[in-house]
């Protein structure tokens, strides 16, 4: 049978998530919302209030003190509760702030230090260090920080990151020990559907396909709110899969989806066609004056992207599939999101399409929503023993 501790921090968290997924609510509202009686929910609500993580809201602005209790409206205070986000790009590393609500404080970035793991993982302390300075009392009220990398995450461990050439490294402890604070990581995409899920254009969907399209392309699974790994914790590396082609070359030698959807060899088949540009920025630019070295490359691009999309919708049939990362800017296009769509084949009564409000910091946002996940978790179902996403330090796994 679970303690009163335990049943209490249940019924906060239940508050809390109650509060971030439908607004502000009345006592009342919350009761019959939670199913608990109106006296527990006083209880709750006053704890909470007092530790600075919910407030009261009459029609015109907070409630001031000593002016009674008339029936107010509850809601998070945003300065409640920090969360940091450490993103360990492909080229660029990137520290972010987000509070209770999930809106920015502060971010700071900087080239990925890619010399040896230690020396990119205090060039992130670095970077936070940064933001953390810049914004008084962010530090006191930091609940935990994110780290996304590009590569393979198993218990909180990167067992491989291609593009930096790691295997079997130990990261972030370095910064769990110099800021005291509980830190964890997991694969890029995985972070980035947990953001969807959490505070993203999927809040509504219980499953949720999230294709990041960047240096790298992956993927990560939202099936019933939760992020899904698989028995080795690598679902989602998608981007490693072979694309057959017809000259008879062995297996070994066919191109991977990364090769010709991952911006680098989006950037091969433009300057292939003729582009000029030279860098993706660039390449956007050519590509909204109808450059035809641009639109040549986009339109192939697209191709690829429809059919790897559609292998992935037929065979997991999400509710809702986001695209995300830098690449998916191509598709901010009408036209061209509804080619990649009308490829796909897909049933639009069953799976709907969109590309992620996050942009290019889709990743960071998503290493911020690590510990935010954990924050709004139900202490009582969090698995020891299986953690809903990879983890270093302290951190416990959560519900997404």
């Amino acid at each position: 049978m679970a303690s009163s501790s335990t049943l209490r921090h249940i019924n906060q968290a239940r508050v809390l998530d109650a509060l971030r997924r439908h607004g502000p609510r009345s006592r009342i509202g919350l009761s019959e919302l939670l199913g608990l009686q109106r006296s527990t929910i006083t209880v709750i609500t006053g704890a909470l209030i007092d530790d600075g993580l919910v407030r009261e809201m009459h029609a015109d602005g907070p409630a001031p003190k000593g002016a009674g209790r008339p029936r107010v409206t509850l809601e998070l205070c945003p300065e409640g509760a920090y969360f940091a986000g450490l993103d360990l790009g492909n080229e660029t590393s990137t520290a972010i702030v987000v509070d209770l609500s999930g809106s920015e404080v502060g971010r700071a970035s900087a080239a990925t230090d890619r010399t040896d793991p230690a020396a990119a993982e205090k060039n992130l302390l670095a970077l936070l260090e940064t933001v953390l300075t810049k914004h008084a009392g962010v530090r006191a009220r930091l609940q935990g920080i994110g780290i996304t990398v590009p590569g393979t995450v198993v218990e909180g461990k990167i067992q491989r990151a291609p593009i930096l050439g790691w295997r079997h490294v130990t990261f972030g402890d370095l910064i769990a020990r110099g800021t005291g604070v509980p830190v964890s990581i997991d694969n890029d995409a995985n972070a980035a559907a947990i953001s969807e899920a959490q505070f993203g254009i999927g809040r509504d969907s219980s499953d949720l396909l999230y294709i990041l399209l960047d240096t790298g392309v992956g993927s990560g699974l939202v099936l019933d709110r939760r992020i899904y790994r698989g028995s080795l914790g690598q679902v989602g590396e998608v981007g490693h899969i072979r694309i057959p082609r017809g000259d008879g070359s062995p297996a070994a030698k066919w191109p991977s989806v990364e090769d010709v959807i991952g911006l680098s060899g989006l950037r091969k088949s433009y300057t292939a066609l003729g582009g000029t540009a030279t860098d993706f920025a660039g390449f956007l630019q050519d590509l909204a004056a109808d450059g035809k070295a641009a639109a040549s490359a986009a339109a192939e691009w697209q191709q690829h992207l429809s059919w790897f999309t559609s292998t992935l919708v037929w065979m997991l049939s999400p509710q809702l599939v986001v695209f995300g990362g830098r690449a998916s800017a191509i598709l901010s296009n009408n036209e061209a999101m509804s080619a990649v769509v009308h490829g796909t084949e897909a049933d639009p009564d069953r799976t709907q399409f969109a590309v992620s409000a996050f942009g290019a910091d889709a990743i960071a946002m998503g290493a911020a929503a690590l510990p935010m996940s954990e924050f709004f978790s139900l202490p009582a179902l969090r698995p020891e023993q299986e953690p809903a996403y990879g983890r270093t330090g302290t951190s416990d796994g959560s519900s997404a």
